[in-house]
């Protein structure tokens, strides 16, 4: 839509992840660690600007948002900020881990916060095909297919890509 009457012409651009950091009340929900969960955000850029530890969401999910299947009060902001990392661009090493800490906190025991999780997911599907369109990493794209097989109303959807994508998914999934 071209810039008219009314329209304001200086457009900035924004982080996404930020935007979405600050939407949450960290500080207000206690962590699986015992502590405030305000220390997850920070916790979480800082491991984006490390390599990869070797488990998913070490030091910022994994005993945070989650212990072992049991998802904590900060799994559905935490799936947020998730989501909103992966739009925003992550270093293609932290994808894959990225995906498998989506896939804990939508399939964790509490029903009610697995529910919330896979509710936040279904609102960004789209980037969950793209993952499996693009080619990048097996592991990624076959975790974000999963995900999305939970999602009843992605079925027709999802069976197309598989079809048309059945190459960058694990074997077991084509």
């Amino acid at each position: 839509m071209a810039a008219g009457k009314g329209w304001d012409t200086d457009m900035q651009k924004f982080d996404v992840l930020h935007i979405e950091i600050e939407r949450h009340d960290w500080a207000g929900m206690v962590c699986g660690c015992g502590r405030s969960a305000d220390h997850i955000p920070t916790d979480f850029i800082s491991a984006l600007q490390k390599s990869a530890p070797s488990r998913a969401g070490e030091g910022w999910a994994d005993g945070h948002a989650y212990v072992q299947s049991n998802l904590m009060l900060p799994a559905a902001a935490t799936t947020a900020m998730v989501m909103a990392a992966l739009v925003s661009g992550v270093p293609d090493e932290h994808r894959r881990q990225l995906f498998i800490v989506l896939a804990a906190l939508v399939n964790g025991e509490q029903d009610d916060l697995a529910e919330a999780c896979l509710e936040i997911v279904q609102g960004g599907s789209w980037l969950l095909y793209e993952e499996i369109a693009s080619g990048r990493n097996i592991d990624a794209a076959s975790y974000a297919f999963e995900i999305l097989q939970l999602i009843d109303d992605e079925a027709e959807r999802l069976e197309f890509f598989r079809r048309a994508a059945a190459a960058n998914l694990a074997p077991d999934l084509r």
